[in-house]
């Protein structure tokens, strides 16, 4: 029966996305470089609008793609940072961020280390897109790295999984999509420790997401979570909206106990960048990864279809 309903929905997908990638499906740079040419012209960096006051001297930033964002992503957040006085620096971790989680952490310590060392300074800011937000989570809460971030700011990330992960991952056969399932080994680590005091946290997301459902994944327990729920707003949206930017940047110059002098003022209350639904904006409190919308749904069900087909056709072993 099962059977029977994923070969109908691919079906169905098939109809939908006659654009869908070409090529080995389970390459992540093949569903990255496919939304790259989908978003082409919202990526373009042209004039920006007018942006806050600059910072007082330069302060690093890291930031951070996720599963199958390539670093052109960050295009259009790295021209407004620039131009508010940040130094911003974008890692994209290898194999797009496919690979084991634990060790993408390990990895991200380093890379954290050598910002350091560049800048002068003695910690960074980090804003994190999707899975980035979680192996800089880890690094933080379990490898040290508190010691040398002040605030790590993370945007439409899956924090407790998506429950679409493990198809996803039965299909690609990524570990980074095993991590993300429900109920992983790294989901425990990353959610049964507390934030520590030393760092700012806040996370920001939006109820419409088309791939990281339900949306309340993405809230973390004792940080600032910022939901955009007023109003349609989709995956991609965060790397190019002005508006969405500025909610990143009030959150990378809010100033916290013990913070450095280089820190900008905060905005006052009435910022008209905050979101503006009751209850869920700022209530303290999954990536291409889930489906939250028919597109990546029927983009899932037809890579599904194809390797189940590429399977069939294999010749039995004599």
């Amino acid at each position: 029966m099962l059977q029977h309903l994923t070969a109908l929905a691919a079906v169905v997908a098939l109809n939908a996305c006659p654009g869908a990638p070409s090529g080995d499906l389970t390459d992540p740079h093949t569903w990255g470089d496919y939304f790259l040419d989908k978003y082409e012209a919202e990526r373009q960096v042209g004039e920006l609008e007018p942006g806050p006051a600059p910072l007082p001297a330069p302060r690093a930033v890291l930031l951070i793609t996720g599963v199958t964002i390539p670093a052109a992503w960050f295009d259009p957040i790295v021209a407004r940072l620039e131009r508010d006085g940040f130094a911003p620096v974008v890692y994209e971790p290898p194999d797009l961020l496919s690979g084991d989680l634990f060790e993408n952490a390990a990895a991200l310590a380093r890379v954290v280390d050598r910002v350091k060392r560049d800048s002068g300074q003695d910690k960074i800011d980090i804003l994190a897109e999707c899975t980035g937000g979680l192996i800089a989570r880890y690094y933080i809460q379990s490898l040290g790295g508190d010691a040398s971030v002040r605030r790590m700011v993370t945007f439409i990330s899956p924090q407790h999984g998506v429950a679409k992960a493990p198809l996803a991952a039965d299909v690609a056969g990524w570990p980074a999509l095993y991590d993300l399932s429900p109920g992983s080994d790294f989901l425990h680590a990353v959610n049964d420790r507390p934030l520590p005091a030393a760092v700012a946290f806040t996370s920001i997301y939006s109820c419409t997401d088309e791939y990281i459902q339900p949306y309340a994944t993405s809230i973390i327990p004792g940080a600032k979570n910022i939901g955009l729920c007023d109003r349609f707003v989709g995956h991609f949206q965060f790397f190019y909206d002005p508006a969405i930017y500025r909610l990143m940047h009030r959150e990378l110059i809010q100033p916290f106990a013990g913070d450095d002098p280089m820190a900008a003022p905060a905005p006052p209350p009435e910022d008209p960048t905050a979101p503006t639904t009751p209850g869920l904006a700022d209530d303290g409190g999954g990536c291409s990864t889930g489906t939250g919308s028919s597109t990546g749904a029927a983009l899932l069900m037809m890579a599904a279809l194809t390797l189940a087909t590429r399977r069939r056709t294999r010749p039995e072993p004599q």
